[in-house]
């Protein structure tokens, strides 16, 4: 298990910072990074509404990054048709924006400092295409990393198959596409958003965060310094 800080109580939300250099850099409070998808009931407006508040009232800067990478090939690769795909996933996103629009306004004026983005704005960046290919290298030789990011394009796809379905080899290849996308984000925010320090914050802890921040002692890639990781659990009443 990664190093954790004691749970904090802030605003009736828990705060966990993951990994040892997590804490301090939720304590220098420059940026906060919100990842958010479109299949997981826990993005309600309420929630991203109290988060988002804890957030711009601690960090300079908080992006939200919503995930629409190989959305809708993994619609596809279930078998709907593309032009049904391309609708399904478009009403999804829409449904996502809408949350976030919808919280942000709760908010209030402060806000203004929330970036809103989705994923695939980033895909031909320089730092994110410098950080991916990081990964990429990485998951050549890092037989653990290349496990822990098999596992969760499984555990995503197990959710949508039948009990006991094998996932076919296109629906594999989504789910792959869809982790992959999102991994530099775990590795160097700072370098793909060009600020000084990152916190990831997630309501639970990932695999992928925990074998990152989990201080394992092998491994080629591990996150930068000024990247942390960090426990931020809303709607707790």
């Amino acid at each position: 298990m990664p190093h954790s800080e004691p749970a904090l109580i802030d605003n009736d939300l828990d705060i966990v910072p993951v990994g040892m250099r997590s804490g301090d850099l939720l304590r220098r409070g420059d940026h906060a990074l919100f990842g958010v998808s479109t299949g997981n009931s826990y993005f309600t407006r309420r929630c991203l509404a109290e988060v988002m508040a804890w957030a711009v009232d601690r960090f300079e800067v908080v992006d939200v990054v919503h995930a629409d990478v190989a959305l809708e090939a993994m619609l596809e690769a279930f078998g709907y048709e593309r032009p049904a795909a391309r609708r399904s996933a478009a009403k999804q996103l829409r449904g996502v924006r809408r949350r976030i629009k919808g919280a942000l306004e709760d908010v209030g004026p402060d806000a203004g400092r929330v970036r809103v983005r989705p994923l695939s704005d980033f895909l031909d960046q320089p730092g994110y295409r410098e950080v991916r290919a990081q990964v990429r290298t990485a998951l050549q030789t890092d037989m653990e990393l290349r496990s822990v990011r098999d596992a969760m394009a499984h555990q995503f796809l197990a959710k949508r198959l039948a009990p006991g379905a094998l996932p076919l080899p296109a629906q594999t290849e989504a789910a792959l596409d869809y982790v992959n996308a999102e991994l530099p984000f775990f590795v160097d925010t700072p370098h793909i958003l060009g600020v000084d320090s990152s916190v990831h914050c997630y309501h639970t802890v990932l695999a992928l965060g925990r074998l990152l921040f989990g201080e394992r002692p092998t491994g080629l890639l591990r996150p930068a310094d000024t990247q942390g990781y960090a426990i931020v659990a809303a709607c707790l009443a």
